[in-house]
């Protein structure tokens, strides 16, 4: 048996890499402004909501990803949790964007927080168990960057279908066309149960190679937090911890307000921005495709922090060149116009150096963490690939909680609210524009910081599996 893992089983797994991505784009793109400006639920709220639904997603995380390290079925550790999601999730997605049963603020806040609840949970049932599968399908230094790679493309590719046809078809002339977000919820819960099943039956048969539980289970809750503790306790994953904590501040802050800047700043449609999308997934395409080789001649972590680097730098140069011209006076951006003018051009060709340099990093950032598994084996004794990935949610997510409420906090300053028009609008979206540029310099630089203290390279995980005895020739061990 080859340590590689098969090629049709790599594209399994990347197409379990869609589901969650539709999820995202509906949490990150649309349902802030879906509950904001079509059902008329304050941000403030909002933000509420949606951070209480994101810290109670938070506590489940780690604890699925430790049960399943521990688990012991005959559909392995993996496959009984992602199974038992498969319905759950597209019906509870679906109802987060049709159910309407008041109009009340309370009314529409519990709605928002119970539905995203539980929704986060039946999430937790699938993509903790992924990800932590993934490190167990091949050990292979460089063939997890092409598992990261596809994994990754699939993620783009599900991300940039459904936003296209949403601004493009169900949104169509207006961001507040609410059956468009009803045909959101429709189309979008489909697509999460037919490429989740894909992949839960795709991968099904890697069951007998995949790495067996954990033999020895802690007696008492003493000794679950003691092995925990020592697990977690790993220098280069704790780098990538707090560095992906400064990252999720940053996420929960910044996430769904683009549409804002579309409507307002830029004055586009639906329609007219549908495709930048597919631009995005491009640049993904040709970054995915090349990942693989890339890794072979260069570091992870060099490549990585190079590429965020570049990341803090042209992010947010399109709203950097707006407000310098609105209030400097300079002229060193287009004027607002048609699609397919200056400015579209601008955006668009901006989306796909951005989004090629984001993938790259995101693959390599995630190749990094699968080899921190066996690095940990060596001190420790155990595999501990659901805690390793699903043991840094409890703490990002409530940080990204956190950022969800300055966001709300941060719109209300600003003076965008429920009820705001016109010039009064534009104003707050000039102000909430410049807030996002200081936020997405600051933020980043601290999580590069930290980034690049990660201390694993190619030969240190080449003598960690000589050292586990993990030949090159077969993925269990001697």
């Amino acid at each position: 048996m080859s340590s590689l893992a098969k090629r049709s089983t790599i594209v399994f797994y990347g197409i379990g890499a869609i589901s969650p991505t539709i999820k995202n784009v509906l949490f990150g793109s649309f349902l802030f402004y879906y509950y904001n400006q079509v059902l008329g639920l304050e941000a403030y709220l909002i933000s509420l909501a949606l951070a209480l639904s994101l810290v109670v997603d938070a506590v489940t995380d780690p604890l699925l990803g430790y049960i399943s390290d521990h688990t012991s079925s005959r559909l392995g550790r993996r496959h009984p949790f992602i199974y038992s999601s498969l319905i759950p999730s597209p019906i509870l997605y679906y109802l987060l964007l049709t159910l309407d049963f008041t109009s009340t603020q309370a009314g529409l806040f519990a709605q928002l927080f119970l539905l995203a609840t539980f929704l986060r949970l039946s999430w937790t049932f699938f993509n903790v168990p992924r990800q932590a599968m993934g490190p167990e399908l091949t050990k292979d230094y460089s063939q997890r960057n092409t598992l990261a790679g596809i994994s990754t493309l699939f993620a783009w590719i599900g991300g940039a279908f459904i936003t296209f046809v949403t601004n493009a078809v169900f949104l169509d002339e207006s961001f507040d066309n609410l059956q468009g977000y009803h045909d959101l919820g429709l189309w979008g819960g489909l697509l999460i149960f037919i490429t989740g099943t894909i992949f839960a039956f795709g991968t099904h048969r890697e069951i007998p190679h995949l790495e067996p539980p954990l033999q020895k289970r802690p007696v008492n809750a003493r000794a679950i937090w003691f092995e925990i503790k020592e697990t977690l306790s790993h220098r280069s994953w704790l780098m990538l911890f707090i560095a992906g904590i400064v990252t999720a501040l940053h996420t929960g802050v910044t996430t769904g307000l683009t549409i804002y800047f579309n409507r307002h700043l830029w004055l586009w449609k639906p329609s007219d921005i549908a495709i930048f999308a597919l631009t995005s997934l491009a640049g993904a395409i040709i970054v995915a495709g090349f990942a693989g080789r890339l890794a072979r001649r260069w570091d992870k972590k060099r490549m990585a922090v190079i590429l965020v680097f570049i990341l803090i730098f042209i992010g947010d140069i399109h709203y950097i060149l707006r407000l310098s011209d609105l209030w400097i006076g300079t002229s060193l951006f287009p004027e607002n116009g048609p699609q397919f003018g200056p400015l579209w051009w601008f955006l668009m060709v901006h989306a796909l150096i951005k989004s090629c340099i984001f993938t790259m990093a995101v693959i390599l950032i995630a190749s990094m963490n699968a080899d921190i598994v066996e690095d940990s084996q060596t001190t420790t004794g155990r595999r501990s690939e659901g805690l390793f990935f699903a043991g840094p949610h409890l703490v990002e997510k409530c940080i990204t909680g956190f950022g969800y409420i300055v966001k709300g906090a941060l719109l209300s300053a600003v003076g965008v609210s429920v009820g705001v028009a016109g010039a009064e609008m534009t104003e707050a979206i000039e102000r909430l524009a410049a807030a996002v540029i200081v936020l997405g310099f600051v933020l980043p630089l601290i999580s590069l910081y930290f980034l690049n203290k990660y201390e694993i390279t190619r030969d240190t995980h080449e003598s960690n599996l000589g050292d586990l005895g993990y030949s090159e020739d077969f993925p269990t061990r001697l």
